[in-house]
């Protein structure tokens, strides 16, 4: 990738089926959906947390051959590697080096938590399970009826990739007391390419949600908005907003794009038939010169630019 992209950001919306992608604090004989309020209405989400925890798995899941992804210590710590490592150079980490004491690791990987754009109440339900108990041989079955909440909803997600730390790590010059970024991948531009590649991916083909054994769902981009910019910047998180009748708003939609024009190249990915206004939506993505496609093309199209 040329040293001009400093940032690559995506956002989509996707639905789901009925399902349960992150529990909230529940109670004993409830598993409830994590929710938010606004303007008193509750919306579900799925923590930022969990959404770290999808995408770390969706990369490992596809980790090539020869490479090093570690796994967390019985008290939460990684190696801290980040030359040999992906996880702690893509995630971040906190963890205690022998020699060195404790050290921290801001994740050059930023994601957000999934935001319910649609009202709970609405889409919701209560399922019943049995949990049971194990007992001793010739006594009777017990168990426990236990509620599940469940729900569907269009869910915003988002990440963005400061693609200049990948590989690099910040320490502090002792002379001129001057913050510098050490690149503790020996200038291997192949090796930092690829690791960025994996994270797009990763988005492209996550999995591993919680639940999914009895609440199997897709947690995929339906729509999608993605960049590669000359500017690190959040700025396309807000481009999508939709109301209760799945309308998404035009204006707001055109307002962030113009916005980027400046510092990005812009892919557009659409799945037909989960916003009400598509072909308004088409009809304002040709005025704005953005080409209409499928979204695992906006994919393509942002892994290609990264070589």
């Amino acid at each position: 990738m040329s040293d001009q992209f400093k940032g690559i950001e995506l956002v989509w919306l996707t639905e789901t089926d009925l399902t349960n992608l992150n529990a909230g604090e529940g109670g004993t004989n409830i598993v409830d959906v994590k929710k938010f309020r606004k303007q008193g209405v509750e919306y579900p989400y799925v923590s930022g947390q969990a959404m770290r925890f999808y995408l770390r798995e969706s990369v490992r899941r596809e980790l090539p051959e020869s490479t090093f992804m570690c796994t967390p210590n019985d008290k939460g710590e990684t190696c801290g590697d980040i030359s040999k490592c992906w996880n702690c150079d893509l995630f971040g980490f906190m963890t205690t080096i022998r020699g060195t004491g404790a050290v921290t690791r801001v994740s050059p990987v930023k994601v957000s938590p999934a935001i319910g754009l649609l009202p709970l109440d609405d889409n919701s339900t209560i399922d019943f399970l049995t949990r049971k108990k194990r007992v001793e041989a010739g006594e009777k079955a017990k168990g426990d009826i236990v509620n599940v909440e469940l729900g569907v909803n269009i869910y915003k997600c988002g990440i963005s990739i400061d693609v200049q730390r990948i590989g690099y790590e910040e320490e502090v010059d002792q002379d001129s007391k001057v913050l510098k970024f050490v690149d503790k991948l020996n200038n291997n531009g192949a090796e930092r390419n690829l690791r960025i590649r994996s994270v797009v991916s990763g988005i492209k083909y996550l999995a591993d949600y919680s639940k999914q054994a009895r609440l199997l769902t897709d947690f995929t981009p339906d729509v999608i908005l993605g960049a590669v910019q000359q500017r690190y910047s959040h700025r396309l998180q807000k481009a999508f907003e939709i109301d209760n009748n799945k309308n998404l708003n035009i204006e707001r939609f055109k307002s962030i794009i113009n916005d980027m024009k400046g510092y990005g190249t812009i892919y557009f990915g659409l799945l037909p038939g989960l916003l009400n206004n598509e072909q308004q939506v088409k009809k304002i993505a040709a005025e704005l010169e953005l080409e209409v496609l499928q979204p695992q093309e906006v994919f393509e199209k942002i892994i290609n630019s990264i070589g």
